[in-house]
């Protein structure tokens, strides 16, 4: 039988297409780290140094997927991303408490961020380094920077009280990802994820996901898919529950979603109708807490709900807790190598 690559395994599942198994993705780079004396904090702080961890993780406990090394402190930091027009102060967290000051807000030029240009350089040399595998960035999606520039309960408290608002800080957050999403699509990567969070069921309401999200979702795919056409394919991670959202969710455009525990996967394949690429969604604390059959079970139960037809990859919802025992991903490669085999 011929031997496939984990990039040909997971093209094939965007292919509604059969390789020799199911996809599966291992995100299991701060754990091992643990393993080589490298602090969480190193990982997450040098790129070379994660480099390192993640190629002899791959070696220890193979995934198909591999997500881009970053620098979360450059990547993620506000200040690289927006700037007061007139003030010389930085922006930060919850910066955004005065809503006069959104009018003296802009995003910085992706181009011109040093933050961003490190990880533009990460997406390009992961592609190069990982050639056998599907690579994927993270690309923080536009409402969880309008709550990490608002707080989280004012931002709840303004949709009802000055929604107006909240669409103008939505038009601001919305461009400045269209901007930096644009330049990692170029970079060669198959997946680009948006991840947003906070736009969660488990935070939000249906009413407010249609009004406050969807429409800038909706927009922001249909740019991305005109300017690059040939590119990759485009993701979200939405953490929580999901379930009343799903039809909206599949009329997005999107190509693919990761999908939480607390969400229905069953309920996903069946709105979807393999429309979309879904990947998940065992409960991490699975990974934590779990026995050897419980891992095994959960795995089984993905499998056999999912995986006819194609258009699925085998993943946990969410991060693996950091304490998780390396054992338990290996019952989960096991288990998945066991149960994962297509019949055809």
């Amino acid at each position: 039988m011929k031997q496939f690559t984990g990039r040909e395994r997971v093209e094939a599942a965007f292919r509604r297409e059969y390789a020799d198994r199911v996809p599966v993705n291992l995100d299991f780079g701060p754990h091992y780290a643990k393993e080589m004396g490298v602090s969480t904090q190193e990982y997450f702080g040098n790129i070379d140094k994660a480099y390192e961890v993640i190629t002899e993780q791959l070696k220890a406990l193979p995934s198909d997927m591999v997500v881009v090394p970053q620098n979360l402190f450059v990547w993620y930091a506000l200040p690289n991303l927006y700037r007061y027009k007139t003030r010389s102060e930085q922006i930060t967290d919850g910066g955004l408490k005065d809503k006069s000051a959104l009018a003296d807000l802009e995003y910085i030029d992706p181009k011109q961020s040093p933050g961003i240009g490190e990880g533009l350089a990460s997406c390009k040399r992961c592609v190069a380094t990982f050639t056998d595998k599907a690579v994927r960035p993270v690309c923080i999606g536009a409402f969880s920077h309008a709550v990490r520039l608002r707080g989280a309960e004012q931002l709840m408290l303004d949709t009802a009280d000055d929604p107006e608002f909240v669409h103008r800080l939505m038009r601001l957050t919305t461009d400045a990802t269209k901007a930096r999403a644009l330049l990692i699509a170029r970079t060669g990567v198959m997946v680009i994820v948006m991840g947003d969070a906070y736009a969660s069921l488990s935070l939000i309401s249906p009413k407010i996901y249609q009004e406050f999200v969807s429409p800038y979702y909706k927009e922001l795919l249909a740019y991305l898919k005109q300017e690059v056409s040939d590119g990759p394919y485009l993701g979200l991670h939405i953490c929580g529950y999901l379930d009343p959202i799903m039809e909206d969710l599949v009329s997005l455009g999107l190509d693919y979603i990761e999908l939480d525990s607390p969400s229905s996967l069953k309920r996903m394949v069946d709105v979807s109708q393999k429309k979309i690429v879904v990947r998940g969604n065992i409960a991490a604390e699975t990974f934590l807490e779990g026995t050897k059959e419980q891992i095994e079970q959960a795995v089984k139960d993905c499998i056999d709900t999912a995986a006819k037809g194609s258009a699925y990859i085998l993943s946990t919802g969410c991060q693996i807790p950091l304490e998780t025992p390396i054992q338990n991903a290996r019952y989960y490669l096991e288990a998945a190598e066991r149960f994962g085999r297509y019949q055809t």
